[in-house]
């Protein structure tokens, strides 16, 4: 009886930490002034509306649950888009529409397909809060928090126009950079080393993402602000932090990032 009540009590004790944790910023977890940070305890524009209202003090609940998860990813809360479709990316020689062939003859592989869902994986998640039309205070569950500032990122279009950002949800292989150089040139592409892939990874099926360059729970403008948004590279130096971040893939010598303009969502 003794061990069922001290089993118990660390029960208890467990999840009474676990719920305490969700509601102060971890190491990992956005701060208070990180633009992710929807709570009410943040200072940003858009949050949370106060307990009273149907708020929330929880940091981490707008994007992710311990229960009514999507399975999408593990733990994550939100719908999927309201927007069905997105426009995508232009470039016929990159991964739209008609690939064209190389000076070789071949067909352009870049392993993206038309039928399959786009975006998929980690950016598709992203643009549950950035179409522009999804709730920002909706869950997975139907559960809705009550926001102050606005309801959806309605500052942007209907849908993210990705015709006129970085291509996303594509297979980054091998056999793409071969074919990228077949029009581009030799040595104009390359896949991230090691080390790099830590800074700018690809997703589990080795796709690119909007979260190989940015990284949701580090907001690279708050505290000491700089102009890079959530950058995975992050020194402080704006010219060099973007110029690392493209130069994981992109090789050539004649390769002139455009330099950091702004956020693309």
């Amino acid at each position: 009886m003794m061990f069922r009540n001290v089993f118990f009590s660390l029960t208890i004790f467990a999840c009474m930490s676990a719920a305490v944790s969700f509601a102060i910023p971890l190491e990992g977890v956005p701060g208070l002034d990180n633009k992710h940070n929807l709570s009410n305890q943040s200072s940003n524009i858009i949050r949370a509306q106060p307990l009273a209202n149907d708020g929330t003090d929880q940091i981490c609940i707008f994007c992710h649950t311990p229960h009514s998860a999507t399975p999408d990813s593990p733990l994550w809360s939100r719908p999927d888009p309201a927007t069905s479709t997105f426009p995508i990316y232009g470039n016929p020689l990159v991964i739209a529409g008609s690939l064209g062939t190389n000076p070789s003859g071949q067909t352009s592989r870049s392993q993206y397909n038309t039928a399959d869902l786009y975006p998929n994986g980690a950016s598709r998640m992203c643009l549950s809060c950035h179409d522009g039309v999804t709730a920002i205070g909706l869950l997975n569950d139907s559960t809705t928090i009550n926001m102050l500032g606005a309801t959806t990122l309605n500052g942007y279009n209907s849908a993210i126009n990705l015709e006129t950002s970085h291509p996303i949800s594509f297979v980054y292989v091998a056999g793409v950079v071969t074919d990228l150089e077949a029009f581009y040139g030799p040595g104009s592409y390359i896949l991230p080393s090691t080390a790099d892939a830590i800074d700018t990874p690809l997703d589990g099926q080795s796709r690119m993402q909007c979260t190989t360059c940015h990284d949701p729970h580090e907001d690279t403008r708050a505290g000491a602000p700089v102009g890079l948004p959530f950058w995975r590279e992050n020194t402080g130096n704006d010219t060099t932090d973007y110029n690392a971040v493209c130069d994981a893939c992109h090789s050539d010598a004649g390769f002139t990032p455009a330099g950091p303009t702004g956020d693309h969502l």
